[in-house]
């Protein structure tokens, strides 16, 4: 079994056509979506890819990242600050 501890009470979740993925935060998923992307570990919808923040307590929200920042995180490039 794997365990991820909720930091702060958010997560974050990777939408890859029917896979998903969790992650303590944004740019973790960010960096992911990129390496399954440049790696050509599965062929990607484009129509089928989200980042999902999970934010949860008495009220969850779940809210999409919106593609304008997912974008500008990919173009600082690297993998640093994961």
């Amino acid at each position: 079994m794997t365990e991820l501890k909720v930091k702060n009470g958010t997560f974050y979740v990777l939408e890859v056509n029917s896979e998903d993925w969790i992650f303590d935060n944004e740019r973790s998923a960010i960096v992911s979506l990129k390496t399954i992307i440049s790696e050509g570990r599965v062929h990607v919808d484009p129509e089928k890819v989200n980042i999902l923040e999970v934010k949860i307590g008495a009220n969850w929200q779940i809210k999409a990242i919106p593609w304008s920042k997912v974008a500008i995180e990919l173009l600082k490039g690297g993998d640093k600050d994961v």
